[in-house]
C-alpha cells in the first residue's frame, strides 16, 4: 500500500462525512466563471489574463476586487458581480457546464462506504442546485451550502462549519475535498483535514497546506479502491 493511501486511510478513519467543494471538483465550472467575468470586464475595456485568473481568482480567492486593485481600475466590484452573476447562472440553468464523471464515482463510493456527503461552495446555492438538477445528481448530496448561506465565505471557516452543523456532526468528524488555497484554509480553520485534487486548470498552481495532494480525481478514486472502501 502506498504512503499516500496510508495517509488517505488516516484521513477517513472515524470520519462520518466528506464535504466537497463544488467548482472545479464536482463540475468543470471555472472556465465558465472566467468566461462570464471576461465578458463583463471586456465591456469596460479590460482583459483578464487566463493564467493569472486561476491563481489570483480561483485559488487565492481575490475575486473582482483583487483584479480591480492589481490593475488600478476605476470600477466597483459590486457592479461587476451584479452583471456577471446572471450570465454565469444562465450556464447553470442550461446545463452547459460539464460534470466530472470521476466525481460521481467518488461520491457514490463514499456513500456506499457509509460516509455522508455534502457540498460547501463559493458559488450561490441556486447555481449549485441548478447544476445538480441538470446532471441528475442532487440525490448524492445531503446538504448544499453556498456563498449566500453563510455570513463569510472561504477562506473563512463558516461554509464548512455550517455544512457540519446542518449534517448534525462535529467538524472534526468531517473532511474536505478541495482544489484551492482558500478552501484549504477554510476547512483547516473549521477543524477538518483536507484532500486537494488537481484538475487541468489548477495543475500548475501551488496550493500549500493540504493533508493529502493528488494529481487528479481519477487518482482519488483509485486510492479509494486500493484502501478497500466498499
Amino acid at each position: 500500500m502506498s504512503s499516500n493511501t496510508e495517509v488517505f486511510r488516516r484521513i477517513i478513519d472515524g470520519a462520518a462525512a466528506v464535504i466537497f467543494d463544488f467548482d472545479n471538483v464536482i463540475v468543470d465550472s471555472e472556465p465558465f466563471h472566467y468566461k462570464a467575468y471576461s465578458e463583463v470586464f471586456a465591456g469596460r475595456g479590460h482583459t483578464i489574463d487566463r493564467d493569472e485568473y486561476w491563481v489570483e481568482w480561483t485559488s487565492k480567492g481575490g475575486g473582482a476586487e483583487g483584479e480591480i486593485n492589481r490593475y488600478g481600475l476605476d470600477l466597483d466590484p459590486a457592479d461587476i458581480r451584479a452583471e456577471k452573476d446572471p450570465v454565469y447562472s444562465s450556464y447553470c440553468v442550461n446545463g452547459e457546464i460539464p460534470l466530472f464523471p470521476d466525481a460521481v464515482r467518488i461520491t457514490e463510493l463514499f456513500r456506499s462506504s457509509g460516509i455522508r456527503t455534502a457540498i460547501a461552495s463559493g458559488s450561490y446555492s441556486h447555481d449549485v442546485k441548478a447544476l445538480l438538477t441538470a446532471h441528475n445528481i442532487g440525490h448524492l448530496f445531503e446538504i448544499v451550502v453556498g456563498k449566500d448561506d453563510s455570513g463569510r465565505i472561504k477562506p473563512f471557516p463558516e461554509p464548512y462549519l455550517l455544512a457540519a452543523l446542518r449534517l448534525d456532526l462535529e467538524p472534526e468528524r468531517c473532511f474536505a475535498i478541495e482544489d484551492a488555497e482558500k478552501g484549504v484554509i477554510s476547512a483547516h480553520a473549521a477543524g477538518m483535514k483536507v484532500i486537494v485534487v488537481d484538475t487541468e486548470v489548477t495543475a500548475g498552481v501551488t496550493i500549500p497546506g493540504a493533508d493529502l495532494h493528488l494529481p487528479d480525481l481519477g487518482g482519488l478514486y483509485e486510492m479509494m479502491v486500493e484502501a478497500e472502501m466498499d
